[in-house]
């Protein structure tokens, strides 16, 4: 796995509503990644896993779940 550089991260969580698309129900919108989203995700919850507080076992639970749902990078 490769390390996440702290730039990165930071523009990765500088979120704003704007990028959100609006949808009246969000239940009625179907939540799917791209791949390279995907591993993205993935490689942010691993960088955070690291920790050992609380947040940190949560990011390694979902980490572990999205691992078994998305095929291999390579």
């Amino acid at each position: 796995m490769k390390d996440v550089d702290d730039a990165y991260l930071d523009e990765v969580f500088e979120l704003t509503d704007a990028d959100f698309a609006a949808v009246e129900d969000p239940a009625e919108r179907l939540p799917i990644l791209t791949l390279d989203e995907a591993h993205g995700v993935l490689e942010v919850l691993r960088h955070f896993g690291k920790g050992a507080d609380g947040h940190a076992e949560s990011a390694r639970r979902l980490a572990r779940e999205l691992a078994a749902r998305i095929p291999s990078a390579t």
